[in-house]
């Protein structure tokens, strides 16, 4: 098993930084995707006031509830002295969100004005801080969860970051780029965070 995941955690590594790199130099250079409009296009397709409503809350799971998970699982790993896993739940979510703000600075992506947005947003557009901060959250504690036996509950939360990539173009204010950028670096945060936690 050790050895697996000394394979496992390099290639995801790769992976990972290859994407976002991959995305980063094409928005740097103001080159577009092709797939960009169709796909919010055809999710927009889509809409209710159901779906609106369950979007908007899956989409704060990322925001303001992101920062309430945060705080739990430090105090529940305080309370258990899993001073590792707290290190790297730290790194993962707090590097994260934290060097978000600048690289949205540096690639200044204008939002999408595909169609009217469903939510307000000021703040440029790649990466996806939303999925940034899910990734590297929810990524942790599906970590978390998996080696403590919570199968189901780990695979939960494994799905959740994706879940909350796609709300932010069902709402209108990222393009899939954006979102697939987000969570390609959200994830090297998370990787990094796991190794520090083993």
């Amino acid at each position: 098993m050790k050895t697996l995941r000394r394979i496992v955690i390099p290639v995801a590594l790769a992976l990972a930084g290859s994407l976002f790199l991959e995305l980063a130099g094409d928005i740097r250079a103001r080159e577009g995707f092709s797939w960009d409009v169709p796909l919010m296009n055809a999710l927009h397709g889509y809409q209710s006031p159901l779906l609106d409503a369950a979007m908007k809350a899956v989409t704060e799971t990322a925001a303001a509830g992101a920062v309430l998970v945060f705080l739990v699982m430090l105090a529940w790993l305080w309370r258990r002295s899993a001073w590792r896993e707290m290190g790297g739940a730290a790194l993962s979510f707090l590097g994260a969100v934290s060097s978000n703000a600048a690289l949205k600075l540096f690639f200044a992506r204008p939002r999408p004005s595909v169609f009217v947005p469903l939510v307000v947003e000021h703040s440029y557009s790649f990466p996806s801080g939303h999925s940034v901060a899910a990734m590297s959250l929810y990524g942790f504690l599906a970590v978390m969860l998996w080696r403590r036996q919570r199968r189901v509950w780990a695979m939960l939360a494994a799905a959740w970051p994706f879940l909350v990539a796609l709300s932010r173009v069902y709402l209108g204010v990222h393009y899939p780029s954006d979102v697939l950028g987000g969570l390609a670096y959200g994830a090297l945060w998370l990787l990094a965070g796991v190794s520090l936690s083993r």
